[in-house]
């Protein structure tokens, strides 16, 4: 049976840098809610669909690094970073994601991904440079 790690990396091959979105329900069981650490924050597999192919929409090339993942029993915590170019410009795009999942076998049971939104679309141009500085200092984005 492969790892976790190779489990994940394959995942978002599939996914993310191929586009596959068809197959992200091959990789999730969520039949049990039993144990749950956040019974409400369920992420369901057409979220991620959607998720994913809106962050497609804007980007090309994409290119998924796990830097580190660290594995414990059922679970794993990975920090990755996403290179990709957008496809207006042809800019370059580096955002990050971290993320918790609990397996069962080789399916996810659970997931709790975290990803940068603010420096993604700081980069893509949907949001203005340093607007974590500007919203820590009280300015309203509109």
């Amino acid at each position: 049976m492969e790892n976790k790690h190779d489990i994940l990396k394959r995942y978002y091959k599939d996914v993310w840098e191929r586009g596959n979105l068809d197959a992200i329900d091959a990789y999730f069981d969520l039949t049990s809610d039993a144990d749950r650490l956040l019974p409400d924050r369920r992420i369901e597999p057409g979220e991620i669909r959607e998720w994913v192919g809106i962050i497609r929409s804007y980007v090309t090339d994409i290119d998924v690094k796990i830097i580190k993942s660290i594995e414990e029993g059922d679970w794993i915590s990975a920090f990755m970073v996403i290179e990709c170019r957008r496809l207006d410009t042809g800019q370059p795009v580096k955002a990050h994601q971290h993320i918790m999942l609990r397996f069962t076998k080789d399916k996810k049971v659970e997931s709790y991904p975290q990803f940068d939104f603010l420096q993604f679309f700081e980069q893509i141009g949907l949001l203005p440079e340093n607007s974590l500085e500007l919203l820590m200092g009280g300015t309203r984005l509109n």
